[in-house]
C-alpha cells in the first residue's frame, strides 16, 4: 500500500522550520513586514558600540580594502536604516556571528524576532510583551517570561552612580540576586534597602507591584506604573501564571531603557528569547524616536525540540550490481508512493530504515 506523501512530508519538517512559520504568521498578523539585511555589514557600525554587542566582531577586507563584518545583530541593522521619526514594524529571521562568552569559540545563531520603531508610548510596550509572550507559547511546553524596568533602577539610585564603575557594580550585585552583596555598594542604606526589594520580589507578578509600592517615595511611581500596565495585559491575555516580575535580566544601561524582559523554556538552560526597550540606542544613531523588540533564539532551543526520528529513511534498497537505469526506476517508484528511499549496493550498519528490500522485490 503506498504511503500517503502528505503525511511523509509533515513528518520530515525540520522542527526548526515548524516554529518560524508559526512565529513568522503570528508578526505578520499583528502588522509587521518581513526585513532583510545583507550578510556583510562595514565595521564602523559596530565598532563605536561594542559595549552593546558584548561580542568581539568578525571583520575582513572587501574588494576595496574597506573593512567589513559578519552581522553580529540585526537590531543595529534596523535602527540605522529606519529614518527619523518614521514608525516601523518589523520582523526577521537571520543568521548572526557572535563570540560565546564561556568558550570564545565564534558561532553561527539563527534567530528570529522584531522591533516596533516609534509608535505611542504605551501601546508598544504592551504589544511587544504580548508577543513575546505568544511566541513562547507557540513553541510549546511550560514557560515564564520575565520583566523588569530599567528606568525603575536608575531612579532609584540616581545622584548616586553617576561613576559608571558604581552602576555597573550595582546592576551586577541585582542580576546574581544575592542580597548580601548589596552591603559593599557604596550607596546610602536607604538606596541598599531598596536594591534588597528588587532581589527578592515574590514570583507572581500582583504581588510584585505591591511590594514596589510599598517602598516607592513618589519618584518610581512612573515605571512601577509601566509595569503594572504590561503585567495586567498579559494576566488579561490569559499568561498570569507564567510572568514574573525579575530584575536580574537588566540591561546595558548605556543602551537600554524602560522595560526590559527575556523568556525561558522548561528543559533549557539560558534565556531563549530576550528584548527590552532600546531609545538610548536610537538616540546614539541620531533617531529621535523610541524602539522595543526581542529575538528569539532558536540554537537555544534546539537541545529541547530537536528529536532523532526511530529511521533514517523508510526503505534501504540493496541494489547489488545493478544498471543505474534500473535503480533510479525502482528509486522513482518508490519515492512516488510516498516512501523516503536510500539506495546502495549492499546493506551497512549504522544506517536505521524502517525495512529493507531488494531491488528485484520492487514490482513494476
Amino acid at each position: 500500500m503506498a504511503r500517503e506523501r502528505g503525511d511523509t512530508m509533515t513528518e520530515y519538517v525540520e522542527w526548526e522550520d515548524r516554529v518560524t512559520h508559526a512565529l513568522t504568521d503570528l508578526y505578520r498578523s499583528y502588522g509587521y513586514g518581513r526585513y532583510r539585511m545583507e550578510k556583510f555589514e562595514p565595521y564602523e557600525l559596530y565598532s563605536e558600540h561594542k559595549n552593546y554587542l558584548k561580542s568581539s566582531v568578525i571583520t575582513f577586507p572587501d574588494s576595496s580594502g574597506r573593512l567589513m563584518a559578519l552581522r553580529p545583530d540585526v537590531t543595529m541593522s534596523v535602527v540605522r536604516a529606519v529614518a527619523p521619526d518614521e514608525e516601523l514594524k518589523v520582523y526577521y529571521s537571520e543568521n548572526v556571528f557572535r563570540q560565546e562568552r564561556d568558550t570564545q569559540e565564534y558561532r553561527e545563531i539563527r534567530q528570529i524576532g522584531l522591533e516596533y520603531i516609534g509608535g505611542e508610548t504605551g501601546y508598544p510596550e504592551a504589544e511587544t510583551l504580548l508577543l513575546a509572550a505568544r511566541s513562547l507559547e507557540c513553541i510549546g511546553g511550560p514557560f515564564a517570561l520575565c520583566i523588569s524596568n530599567m528606568d525603575l533602577v536608575a531612579t532609584m539610585t540616581a545622584g548616586h552612580t553617576q561613576d559608571p564603575e558604581v552602576m555597573k557594580r550595582v546592576l551586577q550585585a541585582i542580576r546574581r540576586r544575592r542580597p548580601h552583596t548589596l552591603k559593599d555598594l557604596p550607596v546610602p542604606e536607604d538606596i541598599r534597602e531598596k536594591l534588597r526589594t528588587l532581589v527578592t520580589l515574590p514570583g507572581r507578578a500582583e504581588d510584585a507591584v505591591a511590594a514596589l509600592r510599598r517602598m516607592d517615595d513618589g519618584s518610581l511611581t512612573p515605571p512601577i506604573d509601566e509595569l503594572e500596565t504590561v503585567t495586567g495585559v498579559l494576566e488579561e491575555a490569559g499568561f498570569g501564571e507564567q510572568i514574573r516580575v525579575d530584575f536580574s535580566i537588566l540591561n546595558d544601561t548605556d543602551y537600554y531603557n524602560g522595560i526590559s524582559f527575556a523568556g525561558y523554556m522548561d528543559g533549557v538552560p539560558k534565556a531563549v528569547l530576550s528584548g527590552g526597550r532600546y531609545d538610548s540606542l536610537m538616540h546614539r544613531f541620531g533617531k529621535p524616536q523610541g524602539g522595543i523588540g526581542f529575538a528569539v533564539y532558536l540554537g537555544e532551543l534546539e537541545r529541547r525540540l530537536r528529536t532523532r526520528p526511530e529511521t533514517d529513511a523508510d526503505i534501504l534498497l540493496v541494489c547489488g550490481s545493478a544498471p543505474v537505469s534500473e535503480i533510479l526506476s525502482a528509486v522513482r517508484k518508490l519515492t512516488e508512493e510516498g516512501y523516503t528511499v536510500r539506495a546502495c549496493r549492499q546493506a551497512s550498519e549504522g544506517f536505521a530504515a524502517g525495512r529493507v528490500i531488494r531491488l528485484e522485490e520492487v514490482a513494476e
